[in-house]
């Protein structure tokens, strides 16, 4: 027998013996591979389906007016726009209530003037004036027009909140999703005081961008501390509510918090238009969902002297001491009773697509 004959390693050895069509990676199997574009295409349905709903029709549905005595002025504008009457006492008292942002402006019967507040709506701004004026015309009067909260050069459109948010939320589950993919763990220990660093981080490098850099928001040096703050709740709240999605049901708990933050949050805030101008739905979920909160508190903060902003901050606390909570439970295995004692990872790289879902602002 020759040495070649009888070498396990030679070539007519074991090695050439086992090996078999079994060595080597496998490709993905059509099962496999179908699964991952539906997903997509679900995704995708759910996105065009929520952000075309919410904001292909731009008609105002019970939009908060103020008036200080009835008109026929006031009746004649109702026939063409969905209005929800406040009645105030005189001009000051219907500012002071725009500036409160409970309203997006009214008309103050005695003096014929149209009150705005511009930083409310970017579409109120020209549609309520130029439905009471051609009213008056009709009716032979003449009106007079004040504009308060007006948006600074700055941010002519008041559009800087919106963004700030939107990359804020996007900022917070892409945070929690990266670093549990890194982790491979989807409840580690230090997992809620590594989020928070990783906030008030963002926070701060958003802040110092958006405000001192680029000079998107006005009176920089007054509003970058009350904004750092803002910006790192924001940004915690959704990340600590994704770690508890991972920590709870797997790598679905990323795709579902794309779903609820981005595809059902971001259309509820209602935009540059606000929340008046989305469908009764869109209006009612927004204030329950981060984004509507954050983007709320923000506007307020930068244009309405802070006024009205105590609920926003309340909901997005919730959102991140309920996180908080669910995350350090998890981590004990105290809510896993129905996933068996074996953890599963809350990334695997064929779901790992779940991070490139997001949607442009």
């Amino acid at each position: 027998m020759s040495p070649a004959q009888s070498a396990p390693g030679g070539p007519g050895g074991g090695h050439a013996a086992s090996a078999g069509p079994d060595e080597g990676p496998r490709p993905p199997s059509w099962r496999a591979l179908i699964t991952g574009l539906l997903m997509a295409l679900v995704m995708a349905t759910i996105m065009v389906t929520t952000y075309v709903s919410a904001q292909h029709a731009v008609v105002a549905r019970d939009l908060p007016w103020g008036v200080t005595g009835s008109s026929p002025l006031t009746t004649n504008v109702q026939e063409h726009v969905s209005l929800k009457i406040h009645h105030y006492k005189d001009q000051a008292a219907l500012e002071d209530a725009a500036n409160r942002t409970e309203i997006y402006g009214g008309f103050v019967t005695q003096s014929n003037t149209v009150v705005i507040a511009e930083a409310a709506s970017l579409v109120a701004p020209g549609q309520m004036p130029a439905l009471y004026e051609k009213a008056a015309k009709a009716q032979g009067r003449h009106l007079a027009f004040k504009v308060t909260n007006k948006l600074p050069k700055e941010d002519p459109l008041g559009v800087v909140p919106g963004i700030a948010v939107f990359v804020l939320l996007v900022a917070g589950y892409l945070g929690s999703t990266l670093a549990m993919q890194r982790t491979g763990a989807a409840a580690a220990r230090r997992r809620v005081l590594s989020l928070i660093g990783y906030a008030i981080i963002a926070g701060l490098v958003f802040d110092v961008i958006i405000g001192p850099i680029l000079d998107a928001y006005p009176d920089v040096g007054t509003n970058f501390w009350p904004l750092w703050g803002e910006f790192t709740l924001m940004c915690l709240a959704v990340a600590l509510f994704a770690a508890a999605l991972q920590s709870l049901i797997g790598p679905i708990g990323t795709l579902l918090t794309v779903v609820i933050v981005v595809f059902f949050g971001n259309p509820s805030t209602g935009g540059v238009n606000g929340t008046a101008y989305l469908p009764a739905f869109w209006q009612y979920l927004g204030p329950v969902l981060p984004p509507w909160n954050g983007a709320t508190l923000v506007r307020n903060t930068l244009y309405f002297d802070g006024n009205a902003i105590t609920q926003q901050l309340i909901v997005l606390s919730i959102y991140a001491v309920v996180g908080a909570a669910l995350v350090t439970i998890s981590t004990y295995g105290h809510l896993l009773w129905w996933r068996g004692t074996k953890r599963r990872p809350p990334i695997s790289p064929e779901e790992e697509g779940g991070i490139a879902a997001i949607p442009p602002a």
